[in-house]
């Protein structure tokens, strides 16, 4: 195939994943489709500007020929770019395998002691934490700080007596966690970060089970330190 067929293959790709997505029965403009889209999908959001560009580009291949022929040739690079979106659109990089891992819950009624030196021993930031069969809340660092720093000067301050629930009245944004199911994509992460950052808040840590369901067990945990590690899979 020409580089003019396969971009053609793929820009035809992209634009019935689009109608499809918008679920739209009408015609419309690659360029409004593209604009509509990008409001809800981060993979179009991400490359709402190359698209836009692609769109003139097709315009030329399609629409601009002199004696039958092509007179715009789509690059190597070109080709691949467009190539790699549709893969990217059709089939995105999951939370699953690359995210499956065991993760360590405690209970709201466990002593803080218990939650603290778990922390320090295994190098984490954060732990979940259940409040019967379902994760409630989120244990942080940063949480533990503002805890410490405001008992530890109290007469009779027992960290082995003081529940983790007792701590948690410290967490400076309750709805710090956000649970996401298996088929969620590393885009879809990535714009839950930005969202909340946006919003002037701060998401710790995504939790996976099968269904996003708080009562279902956890199958892994990504967290604000793992966004190097999904930009890397996303570039």
């Amino acid at each position: 195939m020409s580089n003019a067929d396969r971009f053609l293959d793929a820009f035809n790709t992209i634009e019935q994943e689009l109608y499809r997505m918008l679920e739209l029965g009408q015609h419309r403009r690659f360029y409004e489709l593209v604009k509509l889209a990008s409001r809800i999908n981060p993979v179009i959001e991400r490359y709402k500007s190359d698209l836009l560009e692609y769109g003139d580009l097709r315009n030329a291949i399609v629409h601009t020929r002199t004696d039958g022929r092509v007179i715009a040739e789509p690059n190597d690079q070109t080709v691949a770019e467009i190539e790699h979106i549709a893969s990217y659109l059709l089939e995105p990089p999951r939370v699953v395998p690359l995210f499956r891992r065991e993760v360590v819950t405690m209970n709201a009624a466990d002593p803080a002691g218990k939650a603290v030196k778990f922390m320090y021993r295994r190098g984490y930031s954060q732990i979940p934490i259940k409040d019967g069969p379902a994760v409630t809340a989120l244990l942080t660092a940063g949480t533990v700080v503002r805890w410490l720093a405001d008992c530890l000067d109290r007469d009779g301050f027992n960290p082995r007596e003081t529940a983790i629930a007792a701590v948690l009245k410290y967490t400076e944004h309750p709805h710090n966690f956000k649970f996401v199911d298996t088929a969620t994509s590393l885009f879809q992460v990535q714009d839950l970060f930005y969202q909340y950052g946006h919003g002037g808040k701060k998401l710790e840590a995504v939790l996976i089970t099968d269904n996003a369901d708080p009562a279902e067990p956890l199958l892994g945990i990504i967290t604000i330190w793992d966004l190097p590690l999904v930009q890397r899979e996303l570039a």
